[in-house]
């Protein structure tokens, strides 16, 4: 039988190591070509192996025997999905430009024609190209003068108080109780505060957001590589990848949203405080009971890929 490579990243050996007698075992996903190992961030201790260490991702490569019967991944996307792992881990560049930028490529990917040796090389090469335009300032210019639509950002912060979070999963804090409530009034909003929030959660992010993460900037990176890694983006069994991509997008918009929700009546975020809120929402998302109102949350009514770039936009 033929050998092919397993990827063991390091949360994995952290998680096994910190918890030696864990029921929960890391999950195992099958290619024909390749095995990935890793783990679901609905459980707190899964969560800061992930998001805890700026050396999660250090992969561990072995040859195993490869697994009978198995889906192949077909190679234009194991190049997208290289790809775009290359864009988000792009240095020096914030969350937001980084998820342009793979929109950029994304854009760029799908007027290419499906099948060919030229394609997959042009696909290799985008990363170098979008590193460029971040080297040399275009790719900044080209965000800062996109055009705010206010649409799909309302549409997920009105959605997000509507959202069945499992709130006894989250850490015990003077947060607990009031976070949910605060939640339930962003559903009940009329259109004046729906663009008074909007503006308050963007505000709140810029001023305090991302000064809570500045001494752990590689939190969100590794969420973001994690979930290329995960789900081997932009494949889906249902969506296309701009609906992939707007699904992550959103997923991050919405976080972003409930971590500047936490952070606007002047409480502090701890990091234990900051994983906790990860899991909770990463509960919620994977529930395959919430599948059909995730889906139902997503922004509508123009291209998917304009719909994510929206939300990233203000």
């Amino acid at each position: 039988m033929s050998k092919i490579e397993c990827y063991e990243p390091a949360f994995i050996r952290h998680y096994q190591a910190q918890h030696p007698a864990a029921i929960r075992q890391p999950l195992v996903i099958n290619w024909q070509h390749e095995v990935r190992c890793s783990l679901l961030l609905d459980d707190p201790a899964c969560c800061e192996a992930v998001l805890g260490s700026p050396e999660a991702f250090v992969l561990q490569v072995k040859m195993i025997e490869a697994v009978p019967d198995v889906a192949a991944l077909p190679e234009e996307v194991q190049v997208l999905n290289q790809a775009a792992l290359d864009i988000v881990t792009l240095p020096d560049l914030s969350i937001d430009l980084r998820l342009y930028a793979l929109g950029v490529m994304l854009s760029y990917a799908q007027k290419l024609p499906a099948g060919s040796e030229d394609t997959l090389e042009t696909l290799k090469s985008l990363p170098q190209t979008l590193a460029g335009y971040a080297a040399n300032g275009t790719l900044q210019q080209m965000f800062a003068q996109l055009p705010e639509v206010s649409g799909p950002q309302r549409q997920l912060i009105v959605g997000l108080g509507r959202l069945p979070f499992d709130w006894d999963r989250l850490i015990d804090c003077t947060r607990k109780m009031s976070l949910p409530l605060q939640l339930s009034l962003l559903a009940l909003a009329d259109s004046n505060s729906e663009a008074l929030m909007q503006q308050q959660l963007l505000d709140v992010w810029t001023s305090k957001g991302q000064q809570a993460f500045a001494g752990q900037p590689w939190m969100w990176t590794n969420y973001l590589v994690y979930r290329l890694y995960h789900e081997t983006f932009p494949r889906h069994e249902q969506h296309d990848m701009q609906t992939c991509y707007l699904q992550l997008v959103s997923d991050y918009f919405l976080l972003r949203s409930l971590f500047s929700l936490w952070l606007m009546d002047g409480s502090p975020l701890s990091h234990t405080q900051a994983i906790s809120l990860f899991s909770v929402f990463e509960a919620w998302r994977i529930d395959p009971a919430n599948a059909a109102a995730r889906e139902a949350l997503l922004p509508s009514g123009q291209d998917p890929l304009l719909s994510a770039i929206a939300l990233l936009v203000g």
